[in-house]
């Protein structure tokens, strides 16, 4: 099969249903199968039920080494030296992509009445090519949506949007966590990982001023989350002692913009924390990453004037 694998799968011509190769065929094909490696910049993976065949194996093999590939290939679609207007592009490109391979398998499960009895290999490989797809869709979100002001989906959201599918198993698709490698003990003694984002203030009434200003002015906040929330976070002793998370409402630029702005507040109130914090989420659940703020910069956008006019009117 030519072409992206996504496509090529569901080709009513040329799609899955053709391939009338046998199982000896697929064993002989797996013999010098090499898998790729994943993906580093990844930020989700799928868990999918394991092949129980050659047929199904391969094609699984392929469907991941395409998918990791892709998402591969963001980096270089989203050069570091790209200018927003470059990343807009890109964004939108790589959507309209995903887009058509995510209508193109509804279809095809639609024509060719595929269903989730895996024991079929059709019906496996298809629902395999739909999750990875939706996977995309949501990496892409998920590491570039700043530079979109299209609606953000869920990866459930996704799923019912593009394949009316209500009951979407979003343990299919987890976020990714990657181990860390063991490295030699010495001497010096390891320090503990902070747990705070050290406010430097006494009075933390004109911090929440401000936030309290950004929610009125830009929507900074979700609604299941409060400014005295936010503010119990960023001033805590320990904030892995709170039980609860913050989901933005803005758009990771403005988010960025603003926790520069609060930064000389703050001892330890770097990117690289945020993230690992785990506390700080989109309102489309996916988690803010260092990678994802860092990318985010920008010199002027819509909300820039407002956040200013509100931190000048607080000092």
């Amino acid at each position: 099969m030519k072409g992206s694998i996504f496509s090529s799968l569901v080709s009513i011509t040329n799609g899955l249903h053709r391939d009338n190769r046998q199982e000896k065929d697929f064993k002989y094909l797996l013999s010098d199968f090499k898998l790729n490696q994943k993906a580093n910049n990844a930020v989700f993976k799928v868990n999918f039920k394991k092949p129980l065949n050659a047929k199904k194996e391969y094609y699984q093999k392929l469907i991941f080494n395409e998918t990791e590939n892709t998402v591969a290939s963001f980096a270089k679609e989203f050069p570091k030296n790209a200018t927003t207007p470059e990343n807009k592009y890109s964004y939108t490109i790589l959507l309209n992509k995903f887009d058509k391979y995510l209508n193109d398998i509804a279809t095809y499960i639609n024509k060719r009445g595929i269903t989730s009895d895996f024991n079929n290999d059709d019906n496996y490989i298809i629902n395999n090519l739909k999750v990875s797809a939706i996977r995309l869709y949501a990496e892409l979100q998920g590491q570039y949506g700043q530079f979109s002001e299209n609606t953000k989906f869920s990866i459930s959201e996704i799923a019912e949007k593009y394949f009316n599918d209500e009951t979407f198993d979003v343990s299919l698709i987890e976020k990714n966590t990657t181990k860390k490698v063991a490295t030699k003990t010495t001497s010096k003694l390891k320090s503990k990982p902070k747990t705070s984002f050290a406010f430097k203030g006494k009075d933390k009434s004109n911090l929440l001023k401000v936030l309290e200003q950004l929610q009125i002015k830009i929507d900074l906040l979700e609604n299941r989350t409060t400014t005295k929330q936010l503010l119990e976070i960023l001033t805590t002793d320990d904030f892995t002692s709170l039980s609860f998370n913050i989901y933005f409402e803005a758009n990771t630029t403005a988010i960025r913009y603003i926790f520069d702005k609060l930064k000389p507040q703050f001892k330890n109130l770097k990117l690289s924390e945020i993230e690992r914090s785990n506390k700080f989420y989109t309102k489309n659940d996916f988690e803010l990453t260092a990678q994802n703020l860092s990318s985010s910069k920008q010199y002027t956008f819509k909300e820039k004037e407002t956040i200013d006019n509100i931190f000048k009117q607080m000092q």
